[in-house]
């Protein structure tokens, strides 16, 4: 019994603190700062756990106080998906770092504290005397980190992908009731130590924990069921490896969510029509290299901005978009009218990789380079640094053609408090490529505007700098002779050429984004 004890108590822990992620993501999104959180949190609460798992232990050395641990655990663990989105959004007002620090502690320091009592309650009872203590405490030491290893590899690589965060709470919960039902349901006469009366209190705990059990499974399928009915509006929703992925619609509007950010839309009765402002602005990238053959998308959410780039220019032979998560690839397909197009190629992987990979191919001359690559991987809240930094760049440099263009969208500032992200990312891409020229999709009002917005940073091969003006008459001459459909010319009117960002100062507090040194969470929320 101590041996299956042991076992499930370190696996429902690390499984916990597995899935504990994507119950803060929606909030919090996918940044380090939530996985800081959670290994503080869970870290302080097993040191305070083992310490008074060996207090109790030695002041009440009985299975049935393990047993009415494990209850009060499970009742926590089984009923936390009631509760978590009231406290998500209660601690979500405050500033990133110490909302999902509160919240994480609302959530798993008090289960992680009990189920860490297990181990040292369990060494004092297997232990006999103390000629074979140390043997003992290593064998269910070794047991429990067994234990912690299944879970999480199970929660992490299959659980998560195949069902829901609240499915996988809610079995937790009752895998830990059950067995504390089991533990509390022994025969009295098979505990020598047992006090008179103990049976009477057996039989209690071991109905409350009856209850819990039946009240556990009531509450998840009535709220499984309400669900159901209560949200009509949600098309698809999963859980992937990558993301908690959720499809909504409104009306002729449908929606793709990453966590807690939105990341594409389609207007169902004109699919052609962006939603979202920001996408009409990667054209511009065609304004700096009109009628581009080679076209190369990191990252595809929905797929509009492909879709979009197919329909409008015919010179295109080529399309790639690079995705992580196989799954999103599935959700633009179904919803969000993909294309099956000759020209268009996706490719689940990693963008880094793909761009790594190809950069080999064209220097072997197995592959073409592109003429155009679009950057559209970050959204406010989770930014994968290694699409960041200058050595990413450097390769991405090596896929372009001698006149190719890299368009990004990066959500940011140009001025004030929350400017630090896009100010080093200008400055890293400046150091990767001669020009660089910066859109915000709403424009600018000069460095009192230190607005956040999404910014189209578009960066070029060609040592030429271009002037606004020149940008202007390219773009009214292509979109006059409709070589691009999207009203470009307005577009390039939000250029920002104001003195503030050709000054050194303008970047010099900001780091140079590499490998080694990449704060990109840091920078998008600074400490002061």
């Amino acid at each position: 019994m101590l041996t299956l004890t042991v076992f499930l108590s370190g696996a429902v822990l690390m499984s916990l603190e597995m899935v504990g992620s994507r119950i803060l993501a929606p909030t919090f999104g996918s940044s380090i700062y939530i996985w800081g959180s959670l290994i503080v949190v869970v870290m302080a609460a097993l040191t305070l756990g083992y310490y008074l798992g060996g207090r109790i232990a030695d002041r009440y050395p009985h299975l049935l106080v393990i047993g009415i641990i494990l209850a009060v655990a499970g009742a926590f663990i089984g009923f936390l998906p009631f509760w978590t989105s009231q406290v998500n959004s209660f601690c979500g007002r405050l500033e990133p770092r110490a909302g999902s620090l509160l919240a994480a502690c609302a959530f798993f320091f008090l289960p992680s504290i009990l189920l860490a009592t297990v181990s040292p309650y369990a060494v004092k009872l297997a232990g006999r005397d103390f000629e074979n203590l140390g043997n003992i405490a290593g064998r269910l030491s070794a047991i429990s980190s067994t234990g912690s290893v299944i879970g999480t590899l199970v929660t992490s690589f299959f659980l998560i992908p195949l069902t829901g965060v609240r499915n996988i709470v809610h079995s937790l919960g009752l895998i830990l009731l059950l067995l504390a039902l089991l533990i509390i349901g022994r025969e009295a006469g098979q505990d020598k130590r047992s006090a008179p009366g103990l049976l009477w209190v057996r039989r209690g705990v071991g109905l409350v924990v009856l209850v819990l059990i039946v009240l556990l499974a009531v509450f998840w399928r009535s709220t499984a069921r309400r669900a159901a009915f209560n949200r009509d509006e949600v098309l698809y929703e999963r859980d992937t490896l990558y993301n908690h992925v959720q499809v909504t619609q409104y009306g002729s509007l449908r929606y793709l969510h990453f966590d807690n950010s939105m990341q594409s839309a389609i207007d169902l009765n004109n699919p052609l029509h962006m939603v979202f402002r920001y996408t009409s602005f990667l054209h511009l990238g065609v304004v700096a290299h009109p009628q581009p053959e080679r076209v190369l998308f990191i990252g595809l959410g929905g797929g509009s901005a492909p879709l979009k780039f197919l329909h409008d220019y015919p010179s295109l032979k080529a399309v790639d978009a690079v995705e992580i998560d196989p799954e999103v690839v599935k959700v633009a397909r179904t919803y969000f009218a993909l294309p099956e197009d000759p020209r268009l190629r996706v490719v689940t992987q990693d963008g880094r990789l793909f761009i790594q990979h190809t950069a080999e191919e064209i220097a072997r001359g197995q592959s073409t380079p592109y003429d155009l690559v679009v950057i559209d991987a970050y959204s406010s809240s989770t930014i994968p640094y290694h699409l960041t930094t200058m050595e990413f760049l450097q390769a991405v440099r090596q896929v372009l053609a001698p006149d190719g263009v890299v368009v990004s969208n990066i959500i940011g500032a140009i001025t004030g408090p929350y400017s630090s992200l896009f100010r080093a990312m200008t400055r890293t891409f400046g150091a990767v490529f001669p020009q660089c020229y910066i859109f915000p999709v709403y424009g600018w009002d000069g460095e009192d505007d230190t607005a956040e917005q999404n910014i189209i940073l578009i960066a070029t091969v060609d040592p030429h700098f271009r002037s606004k003006a020149a940008w202007q008459k390219q773009a009214e001459e292509l979109y006059a002779q409709e070589r691009i459909v999207e009203d470009v010319p307005v577009f390039v009117r939000n250029m920002v050429d104001a003195p503030l960002v050709f000054q050194e100062a303008w970047l010099a507090d900001v780091p140079l984004l590499t490998d080694d040194y990449a704060p990109v969470d840091t920078l998008n929320h600074p400490l002061l």
